[in-house]
């Protein structure tokens, strides 16, 4: 269990975070969203014990693990960090990197088997910086995998990949869910929350707007679209507006509907209960 305890950070005179309170448990997978700047990327970097927080604590299991030396190096045992700015050495091929990072993490793994898992076992002979986008994130994962960890944190993992790595990403995670181990995942991608998170953090502005399942959120933030439709007061106008799926069956019937896009998920925790959509075209008969 990974427990959040008032958790508040200060990079000079900006407020990273702000009081983050929460509760994780053993084997669940919670995805981490909101737009550039809300925290994200420092929530991550406190699980990876990168960053002290200013105030609060980071308590895993019964350890407050910023509490003493001892208990940072003994959590880091069990953290595993992928991010598309991972480390490689460049002058090593990627097996000769593999095997660095075994006797690293002291690992037992095959690095054969794992390069085949995440399918890089015909790219052992290159060097990470002759890796697409895709191929370096899959290396990535590889060296995460020669690991022991039990706490998994992945930053925007399969973010502007091709759809294979993409399966590649959301595969791997679903293992280490039934693995038991506890997966933070930076994503804003709908599909990628709904098939293999079970909860959302959502922050923004250093503050958590939301935590809790994903089904709670979906109760709290319907699904909203952005709406362009042709008002038939005035033909050859384009209006947008952003609708909810009764106020899309509405428009759908009374006015010429030319285009409709799901509103992303930084953009639906921005929409509050007390959104104003505007009604009147939607509304005319």
């Amino acid at each position: 269990m990974i427990k959040f305890e008032n958790i508040s950070h200060q990079f000079k005179d900006k407020k990273a975070l702000e009081n983050i309170n929460g509760i994780i448990d053993a084997g669940e997978v919670v995805a981490i969203i909101g737009e550039n700047g809300s925290g994200k990327s420092t929530l991550l970097n406190v699980v990876a014990t990168f960053i002290k927080p200013s105030s609060g604590k980071l308590i895993y299991n019964d350890m407050n693990v910023f509490e003493r030396k001892e208990n940072i190096e003994k959590f880091r045992e069990i953290i595993s960090f992928v991010s598309e700015k991972s480390t490689f050495i460049p002058e090593l091929t990627l097996r000769d990197n593999l095997l660095y990072f075994k006797s690293v993490f002291n690992s037992q793994r095959c690095i054969h088997d794992i390069a085949m898992h995440v399918k890089i076992d015909k790219l052992l002979d290159k060097n990470p910086n002759k890796l697409s986008k895709g191929q370096k994130q899959r290396f990535a994962l590889a060296i995460s995998l020669l690991k022991d960890a039990k706490i998994i944190l992945l930053d925007e993992p399969a973010e502007g990949l091709d759809i294979e790595t993409k399966q590649i990403v959301k595969d791997l995670v679903k293992e280490f869910k039934e693995k038991g181990c506890t997966v933070f995942y930076v994503t804003h991608d709908e599909d990628e929350v709904e098939e293999v998170c079970d909860k959302i953090i959502a922050l923004k502005d250093a503050k958590i707007k939301f935590f809790g399942t994903v089904d709670e959120f979906w109760k709290t933030y319907e699904k909203f679209y952005s709406v362009t439709f042709e008002p038939p007061e005035n033909p050859g106008k384009k209006l947008t507006r952003i609708m909810n799926i009764d106020e899309l069956k509405i428009a759908q019937e009374k006015v010429r509907v030319l285009h409709i896009r799901n509103l992303g998920l930084r953009e639906i925790i921005n929409i509050t209960e007390n959104v104003h959509v505007d009604h009147e075209a939607t509304q005319q008969r």
